[in-house]
């Protein structure tokens, strides 16, 4: 395992990059198989299909017990959180067309609006799988939402609105209002931890196949936690 942390923008934000992140992820591969096929998002951006990781899954849920278990020591040392609860975890597989996204899911996104919760993104694609990408949004400046910006955000995008094109397809790059900070490439059993309030999306290669076998897609295992707040 190799850990590099990265900062974004110029809040600074820190992005941690796990490269051989576990022992076997063709194991993983195969517990994603067996769990397939994985049902459509319905009242959720997540742009394919999905499988919720609970308890009664068995090994798939060790796996993230095992997994956020083990990064106490790195969440730690980066963002100086001692404890944190498991908010939600899956499989996922990116399955829907450009042409199919709905707007919100053409332009960069944050998971949660607080500075306790955090995303760790596990690349489990052998193919070509894009990536993820982190942005500033233009108008505003904001790398990070919180609460109190949330309704500034709302107004600027609304303002985005009236005089941007309509955002299409996957965003990548600069556009849509978004100037783009940092890029890290998926590989293969490769990990980001990042803060779920990071504006965010995901990067597909050209020739990407929307397949929702979990062996030929983009397959990642995706774990949201939320740390402990001492009073």
């Amino acid at each position: 395992m190799s850990v590099q942390t990265i900062k974004i923008g110029a809040e600074e934000t820190s992005v941690v990059i796990i490269d051989n992140f576990v022992e076997d992820p063709d194991y993983l591969v195969q517990l994603a198989t067996d769990l397939a096929p994985f049902p459509s998002q319905t009242g959720h951006y997540y742009p394919g299909r999905r499988h919720r990781i609970l308890p009664q899954d068995g090994e798939a849920f060790d796996y993230v017990r095992v997994v956020c278990q083990s990064l106490i020591p790195l969440m730690l040392s980066v963002y100086g959180v001692t404890g944190y609860d498991i908010l939600d975890a899956g499989f996922s597989l990116v399955t829907t067309a450009p042409d199919d996204l709905q707007p919100l899911q053409s332009i960069p996104h944050f998971d949660y609006p607080d500075a306790e919760s955090f995303a760790i993104l596990h690349y489990l694609s052998k193919r070509p799988a894009g990536g993820t990408a982190f942005y500033r949004h233009q108008r505003t400046g904001f790398e990070t939402l919180s609460q109190d910006r949330l309704q500034a955000y709302a107004v600027a995008r609304e303002q985005d609105g009236l005089e941007l094109a309509p955002a299409r397809g996957y965003h990548d790059g600069d556009g849509n209002g978004f100037i783009e900070l940092a890029k890290v490439e998926a590989r293969y059993n490769r990990a980001l931890i990042y803060p779920g309030r990071l504006l965010h999306s995901g990067l597909l290669p050209d020739d990407f196949n929307f397949s929702p076998d979990p062996r030929h897609g983009r397959l990642t295992g995706n774990i949201f936690i939320r740390a402990k707040v001492t009073p």
